[in-house]
């Protein structure tokens, strides 16, 4: 029987935020699987804004008037299109920015996000939504974030599974087929990994994973610190999540219901050739 094929969509905070699952959608289109990359923000903000950051610590006489003289727009267009050429590398060009301001981004304060997205999805019908963590407590939350605080990537989460359910449900004056979404994963790096579903071996994809991770300049990545951050990552990933060289991680939002048993290839080559 054919595999049918799948359209991903991911809903992220920020344009980087898609770096924590870009291998797993790069193995999903070279399947031959298509995808589509929302960010709620551009991430022009200070915290996201490593050059910025490194100028606003210096004294005012000895500041880049090339870097303090940038506009917020400029910044934008220069964040969107990094995520634009991370994307070309795994075969994706739907590629949607929305602008809201960021650090914070508060959704009742911009209930308009949620309408984009039942927009999105009721025009791409993705089958699989990859979103970040709604969690605010415990094991579950951001990680850095102090329990229960605010965070532009819990916001997004809400964002995203209120547009999930508009998207799926038949609303009176609203004349567009409802679509319902098959499977929701959180992106497992906010998570401890005792939370973890599964992981997905993205080893073939290393190289490509650092060469995205590299073109963000605007948070001062340089080739060597791409390398070592993908490295570290999805290391460490990769080793706890099925001892693998490269992994990214994800959290299921529901139980899922299966016809059977299933258990993937990797483990039974794992369970037949123990590494001794």
């Amino acid at each position: 029987m054919e595999r049918q094929k799948l359209h991903l969509l991911a809903v992220v905070a920020h344009p980087h935020d898609f770096m924590h699952c870009c291998g797993t959608f790069g193995v999903h289109t070279a399947m031959g699987d298509t995808a589509t990359i929302v960010s709620l923000m551009s991430g022009a903000s200070t915290p996201h804004n490593e050059k910025l950051s490194v100028e606003l610590a210096k004294p005012p006489e000895d500041r880049d008037p090339e870097v303090m003289g940038q506009t917020w727009e400029q910044l934008a267009e220069i964040k969107k299109q990094e995520l634009r050429d991370v994307a070309a590398i795994f075969g994706i060009t739907d590629v949607r920015v929305f602008d809201y301001p960021d650090h914070p981004f508060y959704l009742r304060d911009h209930p308009k996000a949620i309408e984009q997205l039942v927009d999105v999805m009721l025009e791409v019908r993705p089958h699989v939504l990859v979103t970040q963590t709604p969690f605010t407590s415990g094991a579950f939350r951001h990680s850095g974030q102090s329990s229960g605080a605010h965070n532009d990537h819990n916001e997004t989460a809400y964002a995203a599974l209120e547009a999930r359910a508009q998207a799926g449900a038949p609303q009176i004056g609203v004349t567009r087929r409802p679509h319902k979404i098959a499977a929701i994963y959180y992106l497992g790096l906010y998570f401890d990994r005792s939370r973890w579903d599964f992981c997905v071996d993205i080893s073939e994809f290393f190289e490509k994973k650092v060469q995205a991770e590299a073109l963000f300049l605007s948070q001062g990545h340089t080739p060597e610190r791409a390398r070592r951050s993908v490295e570290l990552n999805a290391g460490h990933t990769g080793r706890y999540g099925g001892g693998v060289k490269y992994a990214e991680s994800f959290v299921k939002d529901t139980h899922e219901l299966l016809p059977h048993f299933i258990v993937p290839e990797a483990a039974l080559k794992r369970a037949e050739n123990p590494v001794v």
